[in-house]
């Protein structure tokens, strides 16, 4: 695939710099403690969420995650009407947890879940309302190298992280193919890869290409586009580092750390309102806002009282042709 400045030319990926608004949803097993930040609620000093837990008390979420309310339909259909146009789900975050029955590692829907495909729920519900489907995914794998990690301070023996043998790094390795390879190939067109970590470093472009020619990748070195996250860019910041090419801020709505907490505060729609008018009005990039669902697969009530508010501020906004 020939690259031009730094992003493809695909002309079926063109959608991305013209695209403005993206749903980020941070969901997984986390949930169901419900207060506790998506992976990083298993590390003793993380400061950024309300709780922490032990990470085989993490891990042991994924026996009670079982979410009876899912809905993905509810959620796109907000987004959409809200003026969104395109979503992101975390099909797999740093905690291993695939959403998807997977036939690479034990750590997913298929052990867990009977089966159920929550992937391809949001797949289908995205393609219903006309959102472009965006896959996030996560190569770092903190299940199955559990014994080798510090996690911020829980074991006495392992004061820091400790070099993880060949055995699991290659096996690692072959989950990660092998779980991008069922992303690429299971569910139809696929608009965005959204890597969080190193991802070409397990599957090349060309790789990524022979399964979706017109996919969109991010985010590292050698993507599509550049990133900032939770940080919306100052001028001198913009044209150093992001003018000129494709980018995203990813920033978050709900405020209690990526995942979803119980005592969820939103920004108000007024905030993404004045971030959407610094990232795509002046600098020319997709805001892709986050919110969390919870253990049943809901959103609550507030997550759609900002959507639509802030709905009714951009047609508003727009018409007035500022």
């Amino acid at each position: 695939m020939e690259l031009y400045d730094g992003h493809t030319t695909h002309p079926d990926a063109q959608w991305f710099p013209k695209a403005e608004l993206g749903l980020f949803l941070h969901w997984g097993i986390s949930s169901v403690h419900g207060n506790i930040d998506l992976s990083w609620g298993m590390f003793r000093d993380f400061k950024w969420g309300p709780e922490v837990i032990p990470p085989e008390e993490y891990f042991d979420l994924a026996k009670r995650f079982n979410p009876k309310k899912y809905d993905p339909e509810k959620w796109i259909k907000a987004a959409s009407d809200a003026g969104f146009k395109y979503a992101v789900l975390t099909t797999r975050h740093h905690d291993s947890f695939a959403l998807w029955p997977s036939d690479f590692g034990d750590f997913n829907t298929g052990r867990y879940m009977d089966g159920r495909d929550l992937v391809g729920e949001y797949v289908k519900a995205c393609r219903r309302y006309g959102m472009k489907v965006g896959f996030y995914y996560s190569p770092p794998d903190f299940r199955t190298q559990r014994k080798y990690m510090s996690f911020g301070g829980w074991y006495d023996d392992r004061k820091e992280d400790l070099i993880v043998p060949q055995v699991y790094t290659d096996y690692m390795r072959a989950i990660v193919r092998g779980q991008l390879t069922e992303l690429l190939t299971r569910y139809g067109v696929i608009d965005l890869l959204w890597f969080d970590g190193a991802g070409l470093d397990y599957m090349s472009r060309d790789e990524i290409y022979y399964y979706q020619p017109s996919v969109v990748i991010g985010r590292g070195e050698m993507t599509d586009f550049l990133s900032t996250e939770c940080t919306i860019p100052t001028e001198e910041y913009y044209h150093e580092n992001l003018e000129g090419h494709w980018w995203e801020c990813c920033h978050e709505w709900n405020c209690g750390g990526w995942g979803y907490t119980r005592d969820e505060v939103y920004k108000s729609a007024e905030t993404i309102m004045d971030y959407y008018k610094t990232v795509v009005v002046k600098y020319h990039g997709n805001l892709l806002i986050n919110m969390g669902p919870n253990a049943d697969g809901e959103l609550p009530p507030v997550a759609y009282e900002r959507l639509s508010e802030f709905g009714e501020m951009l047609k508003e906004y727009k018409k007035s042709g500022q």
